[in-house]
């Protein structure tokens, strides 16, 4: 199960942050490659791993830059609103060490924070989280 270990210099503060990237999913990468066309880069973000996010999420206008269609809608509850609408999109997401996910993600807003993805419990639940606050580091397998 591959996995990747990071240290926060505050993880209480800061929480599990990392840096990843954000890329076309597989399919798409082949298609494009198949037709003669350019495959968008993949897109450099900080992710923080969120427990309380039921389903994962990237920031508003990752999926544009990258070409990406929407693959669905779902409505979100958040901390200030309900029944927001939001469009689903299918992304890849490169963690730390080659440890790689597809998945579904919602595009919403996360301005005023410092991060572009957070990673949900519906990539969570493939895998182990081990949070060891008093060393600062946790683990992520999947």
């Amino acid at each position: 199960m591959p996995s990747f270990t990071t240290t926060v210099a505050d993880l209480k503060l800061l929480g599990p942050v990392f840096e990843a990237l954000v890329a076309v999913p597989e399919p798409v990468e082949t298609a494009l490659r198949s037709a003669g066309r350019p495959v968008p880069q993949p897109i450099r973000v900080s992710a923080m791993i969120d427990t309380g996010a039921s389903q994962s999420v990237i920031q508003a206008g990752l999926a544009d830059r990258l070409g990406l269609s929407p693959v669905g809608v779902a409505s979100i509850h958040t901390a200030s609103a309900a029944d927001v609408p939001c469009a689903l999109y299918d992304v890849r997401l490169a963690l730390p060490s080659n440890v790689v996910a597809g998945l579904i993600a919602i595009e919403t807003s996360l301005a005023g924070q410092s991060i572009q993805v957070l990673v949900g419990r519906d990539l969570l639940q493939q895998g182990v989280l081990v949070y060891v606050g008093y060393t600062g580091t946790f683990t992520f397998s999947i």
